[in-house]
């Protein structure tokens, strides 16, 4: 070897970020934080998504909003991607067998992040209200509301503190039951007319955990105002739901 040469050992490759698949077709009412302006520029929410994983270094995103953007999805396109994030609503018109695959994928250690009107979607699907443990049942309210964090430990949650408070659309849901998931936000009862509400309980759960076969999954009823995609404490909960979603602590 020539004298004062140095062999500098090869830096490894970074992995690329694991791929997450973000799906917000409107097949029932479009909300306004996922209309593209024009086809080429993203949504609200695509936008935020986008901007999350690649500040974060977490994830990479696919866009499907578009009808021909949800007709190209397949078994194979489906599976490539480790999480998926859905902000929907509809009778979503995936193939059957591509529909199959995203339960599956999940079933088999993928992870699943519903975003508000989530709930509001395949309500002739069995097996999605499975997945996500509840079905849109009613906003009794859209106004200023306090949310009670019931974790403080999750990724999802740990930033909020013991309680905040935000104005949105609040729902509630059918089909639900605390039994069945790990709540994490909830409504505080005391901050709204409850009456409005269905449940006699007043347990008003707005973000959960569940597993569903060896997935994750991981649900936020929070959402519909554009303010509330701007918001920094709602941006890093829904970072640490999908970094959660992904296998992360």
């Amino acid at each position: 070897m020539a004298a004062g040469v140095v062999l500098l050992a090869a830096t490894p490759a970074r992995p690329a970020p694991p791929r997450v698949l973000v799906v917000t077709y409107s097949a029932g009412y479009q909300h306004d934080v996922v209309r593209r302006p024009a086809p080429a520029e993203p949504s609200t929410v695509e936008r935020v998504l986008a901007d999350l994983g690649r500040h974060s270094g977490s994830f990479d995103v696919t866009l499907v909003a578009a009808r021909e953007e949800l007709d190209r999805l397949t078994v194979a396109s489906v599976r490539a991607h480790r999480a998926m994030v859905f902000f929907t609503t509809g009778e979503l018109p995936i193939a059957l067998a591509v529909r199959q695959a995203i339960f599956q994928s999940v079933r088999d250690g993928g992870g699943f992040v519903g975003v508000h009107s989530a709930t509001d979607t395949w309500y002739t699907i069995p097996e999605y209200r499975e997945l996500l443990g509840a079905a849109f049942d009613g906003h009794p309210w859209h106004q200023r509301v306090r949310l009670v964090v019931e974790d403080r430990a999750h990724p999802a949650t740990r930033q909020l503190g013991d309680a905040f408070e935000i104005t949105d659309e609040i729902y509630q849901f059918r089909d639900w039951s605390r039994s069945q998931v790990h709540v994490l936000l909830r409504l505080d009862p005391h901050s709204v007319d409850a009456r409005r509400g269905k449940r006699a309980d007043g347990d008003y759960a707005l973000a959960w955990t569940k597993a569903y076969g060896r997935g994750r999954v991981i649900y936020t009823a929070l959402g519909h105002e554009p303010a509330v995609w701007a918001d920094g404490r709602f941006q890093e909960h829904l970072l640490g739901a999908i970094r959660w979603a992904l296998g992360g602590a």
